[in-house]
């Protein structure tokens, strides 16, 4: 039984690693033939990817790297207001704020990015759930997902977020602040 689950397990591991190359292969394919460099797609990924995990571990000065020093971003299907341009600084303290008074820990999981670029801009959509455990015990986790859209801009080398929409489209739990 034991060598049957190796060669499962080495098989599984196989299949992976090559539909991860083939994914590769093909978003390389696709920049390079619209004259985009062929890691811009997943350089621009791992930059939305990287704001949600170090929001999570409460890195603020990674979070503060991922921006330009002005953002647009725009919570109004959460919280209704006006979207808001604001310093990427002012932003990130915000969060922290909320976060470290609000929130014993977080878990931010986006996937299903679908990526457009023109040149040095370029626009990441993707899907996404974000787990919040309470720092008060006595109130229930608060769950919410939808979709975000990330805009980009290229500056020195960098991909870096100028514009961000979050679009609620379900919540499970209270919200801790209401």
């Amino acid at each position: 039984m034991a060598l049957n689950r190796r060669r499962l397990l080495i098989v599984s591991t196989a299949g992976i690693a090559g539909l991860l190359a083939a994914a590769t292969s093909s978003l390389a394919q696709n920049q390079i033939s619209s004259g985009e460099k062929p890691m811009d797609g997943i350089e621009i990924t791992n930059v939305v990817n990287r704001i949600a995990i170090m929001s999570d571990l409460r890195d603020w000065e990674a979070v503060r790297d991922c921006f330009t020093e002005q953002v647009n971003v725009d919570y109004t299907s959460l919280a209704g207001g006006q979207p808001e341009a604001i310093a990427a600084d002012a932003l990130v303290e915000r969060w922290k704020s909320v976060f470290e008074t609000t929130f014993k820990t977080t878990q931010h999981l986006l996937g299903s990015h679908s990526i457009t670029i023109n040149g040095d801009t370029g626009t990441c959509v993707s899907q996404f759930q974000a787990h919040h455990i309470p720092l008060d015990s006595t109130k229930d986790p608060w769950t919410l997902g939808g979709y975000y859209s990330h805009e980009l801009v290229r500056q020195n080398s960098q991909w870096l977020v100028s514009r961000m929409k979050m679009v609620w489209t379900w919540e499970d739990g209270q919200r801790p602040f209401a």
